[in-house]
């Protein structure tokens, strides 16, 4: 079975940003629109966006919608139509932008740009200063839209899938495995540059939480595993860990791969790459401040 790289991205997007839709339709002919909040009314429309995106995995179901996603998504409605949602939320000071997404028909209309612009004035009424998200590297639509909006490239992120042939032959660190709990949580995120909050929040996703510490009790390594779809972030403080982290989240993996989501670490990509792990998909992550 070919893996979910779909879901991988979700996951990116629910911690650091979102994966936008292209826009490489005709001009549509300018529409009057009104930006709202979501309700259950518009899974209908909502479910044929989503699948615009080109998941692999399911749509998310109505009652997901109506009793979760629902508070976190604004449509665009053109005379009661739902033209294009963007999801978004708040984690700690910084907001993060899931997916933007317009109807085939409504873009070149203004629509990502609108949506975009009231996001960005619901995070700042919150007091929320900067936000992320994430696009596919070959989306030149989706990044003149973020650029315009005065957002600039952070880092690079990488979805490796690595056969546990290869695993076996990266280098591995002595360190020391173990669960993590939410006392861990500050201590990580600050020696793995990770936004605060981002530990938390993969908890009440569910996924699988597991640390390395050095000899001194460092933080050197960490991963949220989600079992059947792979790790994201997996973060390490020098590429001699990753093969380390890799046998630690083994145990939870049945399928002869792993796929992992590399974030900011150009060395630890080259391994990986030089190693034969193969490149499932390239990301932009983009930053921006809310003045």
């Amino acid at each position: 079975m070919r893996p979910r790289t779909s879901r991988f991205l979700r996951d990116l997007v629910r911690d650091r940003g979102g994966i936008a839709g292209g826009n490489r339709h005709p001009r549509a002919a300018v529409t009057t629109h009104v930006i709202r909040g979501a309700t259950a009314a518009d899974y209908d429309a909502y479910a044929a966006l989503f699948r615009e995106l080109g998941f692999a995995d399911p749509t998310p179901s109505y009652q997901r919608f109506a009793g979760e996603l629902t508070r976190s998504t604004l449509v665009a409605d053109r005379g009661g139509s739902v033209a294009g949602y963007i999801d978004f939320y708040a984690l700690s000071a910084a907001g993060h932008v899931r997916n933007v997404v317009v109807a085939p028909a409504a873009r070149n209309s203004g629509i990502g740009a609108e949506l975009m612009r009231a996001v960005a004035d619901r995070l700042r009424a919150a007091g929320i200063t900067e936000w992320h998200l994430n696009v596919r590297r070959d989306n030149a639509a989706a990044i003149r839209l973020y650029e315009k909006m005065g957002m600039q490239i952070e880092h690079r992120s990488t979805v490796f899938r690595i056969p546990w042939a290869i695993a076996e032959t990266l280098p591995r660190e002595a360190a020391t495995v173990s669960d993590v709990s939410p006392e861990d949580d500050d201590d990580l995120e600050r020696a793995l540059t990770m936004l605060s909050g981002r530990i938390a929040m993969r908890r009440r996703g569910n996924s699988i939480l597991i640390q390395l510490r050095d000899d001194s009790c460092a933080a050197v390594g960490f991963a949220a595993l989600d079992v059947g779809v792979g790790a994201s972030p997996f973060r390490v403080a020098r590429p001699a860990l990753i093969g380390t982290l890799l046998d630690a989240i083994r145990p939870h993996v049945t399928a002869p791969y792993v796929q992992i989501v590399v974030e900011d670490c150009p060395e630890c990509q080259t391994m990986l790459a030089t190693a034969g792990a193969e490149v499932a998909l390239e990301l932009l992550h983009y930053r921006g401040t809310l003045a």
